[in-house]
Parts: C-alpha cells; sequence; structure tokens
C-alpha cells in the first residue's frame, strides 16, 4: 500500500480508508456488468484529510471518471457521466 506523504493521520486511519475504498471498489466491480473498471487511484484529500480512489470506467471507446471517498460520497463525476451507469453505482452501494 502506498501512502501520501501528506497523510500524516495514524497508520490504522489510513488503513481503514484503503480497506473501505477496496471493499467499495469490490463491490462496483461485481456488480456493473455494462461498463469495464478500467483503473483505480488512490488521491488524498489534504483539506478533509482523507484518502480518495478515482475510479474509471468504460465502455467502447468512451472512459468516464468517478471521484469517491470512504464514506461512499462521491466528489467528482465527469461532466458527461452516464445516468445508467450512475444507478447502476448508487444502487450497487445503496442497501435495499
Amino acid at each position: 500500500m502506498t501512502y501520501s506523504i501528506h497523510d500524516t493521520r495514524p497508520l490504522p486511519e489510513r488503513e481503514d480508508d484503503l480497506r473501505v475504498l477496496d471493499a467499495i471498489q469490490a463491490i462496483l466491480e461485481d456488480s456493473i456488468a455494462d461498463f469495464a473498471l478500467e483503473d483505480a487511484e488512490n488521491l488524498y484529500d489534504e483539506d478533509n484529510q482523507e484518502i480518495l480512489r478515482k475510479l474509471e470506467f468504460s465502455k467502447g471507446t468512451r472512459s468516464f471518471n468517478l471521484v469517491i471517498a470512504p464514506d461512499g460520497y462521491w466528489h467528482l463525476l465527469d461532466g458527461r457521466f452516464p445516468r445508467r451507469l450512475l444507478m447502476e453505482i448508487h444502487n450497487a452501494l445503496i442497501p435495499d
């Protein structure tokens, strides 16, 4: 696991963020069939002192980025993010 040099929180807090982000990513990989999860990258939000994950989904030649926090909050979406993919992500992460 790699960490940002700017993340001065205790190691257990950083590991908790990564564990939750790994779980979110695994759920999305298992739940979304129409789009491929091509790339994942960890980012550090200095303002909120948390690790974020950038997920790049693709379908055909188009790709779409989502940045998500360990609490499930979506920080960034591409402007032309498909509604169908948004709904699939929402349905995968929000339990019935």
